[in-house]
């Protein structure tokens, strides 16, 4: 018998003596992983979800690397306020930085509207400036979802720089002033260092004031941003209205906040919000950024099977309130370079009546593998959703490799 055929024999009977279905516990999470250290009950959805189970994948081309969305990065070069009638009637400060600002006022619930030449607005020098204004018709017909009774006011590209003073001696009532300045070389940056996290948990808020040096430079690419001094205050907002004010503390490079999730998230379905109001030298910015909340009404837990042969994955579920459950993966596989590619991505869904464990099925063996691709394998960008709840509940980045 020559080595060669010995060799074959030899690997032949090691193969055949592995478990067809071979169990693991998924990978060690990472830093940028979410992942639930327990299971809570939940009121069902209000609204009709569907309960027929739905398994399929595709196909991916692997010589297209799969690269994470970056993260979102709000940049704001406006700012809002809500004042009274008697800060309208004798004129209302706004520090402009660049010409041609835009400024906009919105009656509240119960206050007058103003008719546009009601509006006045003058610069530091006192003279009318006043390029253009619009009324909530106009604005409409321009698309603009704007209440009744509300204004539009263009200062023009020929204004100085300076205090500008609004004012509307009619004004009865509280108004909204909103004041964009897209010319203007001060901008403020706000980010979140995730788009979803669980309830009880924290997010990560940076924000910086900058001065870029407008559109001029940064049309002639001589952008080179430098972060001031800055001090402000940002807010967390519930889908449900409820909100908590949280202190920026500088840092090194703008602001910051460690901002804690409340464990009681509410039934209320939607985005969060995180809302900084900054100032520097006079200068006002506000901007917000939105990411989703979820309760760990499930998780992944105990020993992940794997069959190999079939490229089949099973999940054990946790299940902590009844509801439908997704999960979705890409499966990566061993190029004939030596290296993972994507090759495929695979869904499950289904409904679980009661609490207790459960288990969904990733199989990616309708997706014939790419001449050349095979094991091992990695299962990537595992994600586990609530989809009734509309919540996404753990993510993994690296989860099993066979």
């Amino acid at each position: 018998m020559t080595s060669r055929l010995m060799l074959a024999m030899a690997v032949a009977s090691a193969l055949s003596a592995l478990p067809l279905h071979a169990a693991q516990p998924l990978q060690a999470a990472r830093g940028t992983d979410q992942v639930a250290p327990r299971v809570e009950r939940a009121p069902m959805p209000d609204a009709t979800v569907e309960r027929a189970p739905v398994r399929f994948a595709w196909a991916l081309d692997p010589t297209r690397a799969l690269s994470a969305p970056a993260p979102f990065v709000a940049l704001s070069r406006s700012y809002w306020d809500t004042v009274d009638a008697a800060t309208l009637q004798r004129g209302l400060e706004l520090p402009l930085t660049a010409p041609d600002a835009v400024i906009q006022v919105s009656p509240v619930q119960g206050a007058r509207a103003l008719e546009v030449e009601q509006l006045q607005v003058r610069d530091p020098s006192g003279a009318v400036a006043l390029d253009k204004v619009v009324d909530a018709q106009q604005l409409r017909a321009a698309g603009m979802g704007v209440g009744e009774g509300s204004a539009m006011a263009r200062t023009g590209a020929s204004t100085a720089v300076g205090t500008y003073r609004l004012q509307a001696a009619q004004a009865q009532g509280r108004y909204v002033v909103q004041v964009l300045e897209p010319n203007s070389p001060i901008a403020l940056t706000l980010q979140a260092d995730r788009q979803q996290v669980l309830a009880g948990g924290s997010v990560l808020l940076n924000a910086r004031l900058q001065h870029d040096g407008g559109n001029a430079a940064r049309a002639a690419g001589r952008s080179a941003a430098r972060t001031l001094p800055a001090g402000g205050e940002a807010l967390l907002v519930a889908p449900d209205g409820r909100s908590w004010p949280v202190p920026l503390v500088a840092g090194k490079d703008g602001l910051r906040a460690q901002v804690t999730i409340p464990e009681d998230v509410g039934q209320a379905q939607g985005l969060w919000e995180l809302q900084a109001f900054v100032t520097a030298q006079g200068v006002q910015r506000d901007a917000k950024v939105a990411f989703a909340v979820a309760r760990p009404t499930a998780r992944f837990s105990g020993q992940v099977e794997v069959d190999p042969a079939r490229r089949q994955v099973r999940l054990p579920l946790q299940i902590g309130a009844p509801g439908r459950y997704e999960a979705r993966g890409t499966l990566h596989a061993t190029g004939p370079d030596g290296r993972l590619h994507p090759v495929a991505q695979a869904h499950s869904a289904a409904w679980f009546d009661a609490a207790g464990a459960g288990e969904l099925l990733l199989a990616f063996d309708t997706v014939a593998l790419p001449g050349g691709y095979g094991a091992p394998f990695e299962l990537r960008d595992l994600q586990l959703q609530d989809q009734g709840r509309m919540a996404p509940i753990e993510s993994r980045a690296v989860a099993v490799r066979f």
